[in-house]
């Protein structure tokens, strides 16, 4: 991504333009973000972690630069980032389903029920393919497209519905219904909008009653002999439901064809569609004033619902209308950790260790669930000030780039150009929203697309003004420069991003080497790993298993010393060393000891627990207090 991303933006230099730059400041502010999460190595309980965001944010950082230089040079190429969008979520919502229609071959180590791969996430992947909905509405509802591409739409529409029901992804159901909302009362294309809508919910909804219905779509751990037992009817209703709404798509484009409609008809679908926008919500606060709790009980049930982390989600079809998680207890652990250091928070990406000790009940999680809790016990209030001060500057740019924003001149016309920058900024809003109730922007894959499509709105400058490009000239030395410049940092960029991986790499040699017996060879791997990535912890696991195994226990003992010192909040590190001092110094009383210095960081933790009661076996006596 760091590559390709410099390489665009070194031939967007060959493109001069004379407009003001803009999404400048958007930039500035993201890359103010990326030098905070890398900064905060410097400070972190888990320098490791923040060494992977450092490399995520900048990785991240690169796609926004490149996509803001192609919103200035190509600005008229909005169909194509919406098109690119719209592929890569059917390509990875098609592939989600094929693991279910080919387990034995593309779904063997699927143990989960929800769909998760690609991705690796349900959420994740019901991101991707709420993504790429506001992408497939305007496919279907552009009136300059052609009939094959609007038929297109709507098995595209199918198959990215059905993916988000059977993600039961919460977070990305009610995102898609945001942007669908805001996009049938901002965009007037509603009458065009409708069959896009209805048609493939008919042909999705009883593909996913079925398959909500099946244990090996709501129950994990199904053997694979039960999976292989549904996938053909599941393949064959997939396959009837992608030509169906096919079929659909090409009779009302046929229909769209031989009669326009009419302005009253327009009008009439248009009060229509409001009245059912206002009925909907009445009908349903008229339900529940009606229910044995009443407003009041029912609004207060919802509330423990959200906010009661013990109480777990329904499975199937049921969850999709619930309201409960874990997450309430997760944002608790995130304010508790933001307290400890509210200014610059623990460090990127050490969420997972830093709430180990709030955790209650012993229930933990390794993100917080949500960008702005996790920004805030990552990087306090420094990073959530420089995150909201990014989204302010991208909204402003965004905001002049579909036409809301004008400073003075007329509202511009709804032409194909603003329905396309409409949708692409549809698209970043569904990230968005889902973002804020899960670790969504940790998963490169929907992060990517809403990140280029960001950063394409935030570089295309205010709708309707006419880009402006200055003479073509030579490749003059400072240009050249500039170009060198981009392309050695993006080199430079890669190449850090790629350490870690490489440090990874180099450790499996170790252990891999130790094994065959081969002392020397791994020895020399180990502390190869150690100077490439001295921020991880697991080279000096191997340095001192290899010390060990050479007749060295002291060296080694004090070598995972050493890593507790390092990461002293990492529990890890504790019971490593708890073991040796157990297993192979039999030192049971000062095990103990180091069990409790785990239990310090993981008062939870199950590894410090049995160290603990096997220390005590051998005789081992606790300290008094």
């Amino acid at each position: 991504m760091v590559l390709a991303s410099g390489i665009l933006v070194a031939v967007a230099l060959l493109h001069p333009r004379t407009k003001p730059w803009h999404g400048a400041g958007a930039l500035f502010f993201f890359g103010l973000l990326a030098g905070v999460t890398a900064l905060s190595m410097s400070w972190s309980i888990a320098p490791d972690s923040s060494l992977e965001e450092a490399a995520r944010t900048f990785a991240y950082l690169a796609v926004f630069a490149a996509a803001l230089m192609a919103g200035r040079v190509v600005p008229q190429a909005t169909p194509a980032v919406l098109g690119g969008i719209l592929i890569a979520a059917v390509a990875v919502a098609g592939w989600a389903l094929l693991t279910r229609v080919f387990p034995g071959e593309l779904g063997s180590a699927t143990l989960g029920a929800r769909l998760a791969e690609p991705l690796g996430y349900w959420n994740a992947l019901g991101a991707m393919a709420a993504i790429g909905l506001p992408a497939a509405i305007w496919l279907g509802a552009r009136k300059d497209g052609g009939p094959v591409s609007s038929a297109l739409a709507y098995p595209a529409l199918g198959v990215l519905a059905l993916v988000v029901l059977l993600t039961q992804s919460r977070g990305a159901l009610g995102a898609s219904a945001v942007a669908i909302a805001l996009w049938l009362a901002v965009v007037p294309l509603r009458l065009r909008t409708i069959p896009l809508l209805v048609l493939p919910a008919l042909a999705v909804a009883p593909v996913a009653a079925w398959a909500l219905s099946k244990d090996v779509f709501t129950r994990a751990l199904q053997p694979l002999s039960a999976r292989e037992a549904v996938a053909g009817d599941f393949g064959l209703m997939v396959l009837a439901m992608v030509a169906a709404l096919f079929a659909a798509g090409l009779a009302v484009a046929a229909a769209s064809a031989r009669r326009a409609p009419s302005l009253p008809m327009r009008r009439r679908a248009g009060v229509a569609l409001a009245a059912a926008a206002c009925l909907l919500p009445l009908a349903g606060l008229t339900s529940v004033a009606m229910s044995d709790r009443g407003v009041g009980g029912t609004v207060s049930d919802r509330f423990n619902e959200i906010t009661d982390d013990q109480v777990a989600p329904p499975r199937g079809a049921a969850r999709l209308g619930s309201v409960s998680s874990s997450r309430g207890g997760y944002w608790r652990q995130a304010l508790d950790v933001f307290e400890e250091r509210p200014a610059v928070g623990r460090g990127a990406g050490s969420f997972g260790l830093a709430s180990l000790r709030h955790r209650e009940l012993g229930v933990g999680s390794v993100h917080a669930h949500g960008f702005l809790a996790q920004t805030m016990a990552d990087l306090g209030v420094v990073g959530l000030a420089v995150a909201l001060a990014l989204l302010a500057a991208w909204l402003a740019a965004a905001a002049r780039a579909t036409g809301l924003l004008t400073r003075g001149r007329p509202r511009p016309q709804w032409t194909g150009e603003r329905v396309a920058l409409t949708a692409l900024a549809l698209c970043v809003l569904v990230f968005g929203l889902h973002s804020l109730v899960d670790w969504t922007w940790f998963v490169p894959g929907p992060s990517a697309a809403a990140v280029a499509a960001a950063g394409f709105l935030a570089g295309r400058g205010p709708l309707g003004a006419s880009p402006e490009r200055a003479p073509r000239a030579a490749l003059s030395g400072p240009r050249l420069v500039a170009m060198a410049a981009v392309l050695v940092t993006a080199a430079l960029c890669a190449w850090a991003v790629w350490q870690p991986e490489r440090a990874a790499r180099a450790n499996d040699r170790a252990l891999a080497l130790l094994d065959d017996g081969r002392i020397a060879a791994a020895s020399k791997e180990a502390t190869r790993a150690r100077e490439i990535d001295p921020y991880s912890a697991d080279p000096l696991f191997t340095r001192a298993e290899v010390l060990n195994r050479s007749g060295r226990p002291t060296a080694a003992y004090k070598t995972l010393e050493q890593a507790v010192l390092e990461h002293p909040r990492d529990p890890e590190t504790w019971l490593r060393l708890g073991r040796f001092e157990l297993d192979e110094l039999d030192l049971p009383d000062r095990a103990i000891e180091t069990a409790l210095g785990a239990f310090a960081v993981d008062p939870y933790s199950r590894g410090a627990n049995l160290l603990k009661q096997r220390a005590q076996a051998a005789g081992g006596v606790e300290p008094a207090p």
